[in-house]
């Protein structure tokens, strides 16, 4: 394993136990709260992201075919399981997984984004802090401006200069958008809440984009 890869893996497992810790200190009243994922509380998201954890390439091929190969099919098939466990139980299966990495070491990048995008699913509604490294945010950001499969966030990004405000980041050529990288991540990954954190003549354009015409 090259040096840039075993680095990645280091990230995602500093990012799961920092989510974990978090979903420890919450109380049942924030774990039954909605997330940034649409129809899906903190308890939902947090079980989603054991999916990603004891994801393996045949497991993953499993799913998908169960699914009629949609993602959001799969997704909320995998969450049904576990709707109505209780939070201990839960959070007991997170820390059983979270250090599990049977992905290969050329998908380490997407189980990053879950892993961050997810992380702020949670910690954002309920204003808490989630400790994201500059390099995992870098990693992230650039992973989903060069993706298109499944995240669609390429596509959001497309045609725009991305420039973050808090840390030497850009990408892009366009209408400049200027913001936090975390907002940024989360508004090309379809969280339009983050779209108050930033701004920029490219702001309409992703805005656009992810909201449907005539909303405000």
């Amino acid at each position: 394993m090259t040096r840039r890869r075993a680095d990645t893996f280091a990230l995602i497992l500093r990012q799961r136990h920092a989510l974990a810790d978090l979903l420890e200190s919450l109380s049942d009243a924030e774990w039954e709260a909605p997330s940034l994922c649409a129809g899906w509380s903190v308890g939902d998201v947090a079980a989603h992201c054991i999916q990603s954890h004891v994801a393996s390439p045949w497991r993953l091929a499993g799913e998908f075919l169960t699914a009629g190969f949609r993602l959001d099919a799969r997704n909320e098939r995998w969450v049904k399981t576990r709707r109505g466990r209780s939070k201990p139980t839960v959070l007991a299966e997170y820390r059983a997984t979270a250090d599990r990495m049977r992905i290969p070491a050329s998908e380490a990048p997407y189980a990053l984004v879950e892993a961050v995008v997810h992380g702020y699913d949670i910690a954002r509604p309920l204003h808490k802090h989630l400790p994201v490294p500059p390099e995992a945010l870098v990693l992230v950001t650039e992973t989903c401006c060069n993706t298109g499969l499944f995240l669609h966030s390429k596509q959001r990004a497309t045609g725009l200069d991305l420039h973050a405000a808090d840390i030497p980041w850009s990408k892009g050529r366009g209408p400049r958008i200027t913001g936090p990288l975390a907002s940024i991540i989360l508004a090309i990954n379809s969280r339009p809440t983050a779209l108050t954190d930033l701004s920029g003549p490219g702001l309409p354009i992703l805005r656009s984009r992810l909201l449907p015409p005539g909303t405000v």
